[in-house]
This record gives C-alpha cells, sequence and structure tokens, in this order.
C-alpha cells in the first residue's frame, strides 16, 4: 500500500496564502477589471460609431450626390 508522505519537517507549503490580500490589489480587483473592460468597450464603440459618422458625412456631401438647383 502506498502512504501519502506527510512528513514536511514541520513545513507546510499552503500555511501562508492569504487570498484575501488578491482583492486588494487593483490589478487583480474583478470589479476593477470589470469596469476597465467596460471602458475600454465603450471608447471601441464611440470610436466606431465616429467613423462611421465621418462615412455617412463623406456620402453627403460626395460630388457624385451633389444637387444643382
Amino acid at each position: 500500500m502506498m502512504d501519502k508522505n506527510v512528513d514536511y519537517s514541520g513545513f507546510s507549503p499552503y500555511d501562508n496564502l492569504n487570498f484575501d490580500s488578491g482583492l486588494n490589489d487593483p490589478m487583480f480587483n474583478p470589479m476593477m477589471q470589470y469596469e476597465q473592460a467596460y471602458m475600454y468597450y465603450r471608447y471601441l464603440c464611440m470610436q466606431l460609431d465616429y467613423k462611421i459618422k465621418c462615412k455617412e458625412y463623406e456620402k453627403m456631401n460626395s460630388k457624385d450626390n451633389r444637387r444643382i438647383e
């Protein structure tokens, strides 16, 4: 029978783990990551909207579509 090796000479590699400190770090805070992703999404949407409006403006003012009255 294989016995589990539990003799670490009093040292356990999992004694000093504290996961609560990770939430205080802004790089690993899920809410901060969500906010950053949302702001980036809004930035991309605004950029895309601006490009679409520029294309519409170009079409509106192109020489081919001008009416001579």
